[in-house]
């Protein structure tokens, strides 16, 4: 299952890069990242850290992050596993693509669960949620639209 996120941002997409890319700066702007350890302050292929992340039932848990693909400017993916994976080889990955758009960026954000372990039951709840229901709080897309259209590079 992916649940997909839309937005624009009155932003350059190197501007959006800049706030992006920075793995120690994710929870200046994903409201749900606690806090990140990164040996690296770009995003690139390959890389892995640690982030702490908030859930909505109150906990919060280690992952080990991977970039999957990075396209400066273009798109990244992102993939979280361990403490709140259900088992070994699980995992969720978010990706954000970016498009240029008059007078800003157009984001894509898609968080996939496909291979989270999430029983098909939960996954059909929660599409269902995110097309019909209402958002509660925010999201990391909107975190970065703040930051990135907030900020003074």
């Amino acid at each position: 299952m992916i649940l997909r996120e839309r937005t624009r941002v009155k932003a350059t997409a190197e501007r959006i890069w800049t706030i992006l890319c920075d793995p120690s700066r994710m929870n200046q702007w994903n409201p749900h990242c606690v806090r990140c350890e990164a040996q690296e302050d770009t995003m690139r292929v390959g890389l892995r850290f640690q982030a702490v992340m908030w859930f909505a039932n109150g906990a919060e848990r280690r992952l080990d992050c991977e970039v999957i693909a990075c396209e400066p400017q273009r798109s990244l993916t992102l993939r979280f596993s361990g403490e709140a994976s259900r088992g070994t080889g699980q995992y969720v990955e978010e990706r954000y693509v970016f498009q240029p758009v008059e007078e800003g960026t157009r984001i894509l954000h898609e968080t996939d669960f496909s291979h989270s372990g999430l029983p098909w039951f939960l996954q059909g709840v929660m599409k269902v949620i995110s097309l019909l229901g209402h958002k509660k709080g925010e999201s990391p897309l909107g975190g970065l639209k703040e930051r990135a259209e907030g900020e003074d590079e």
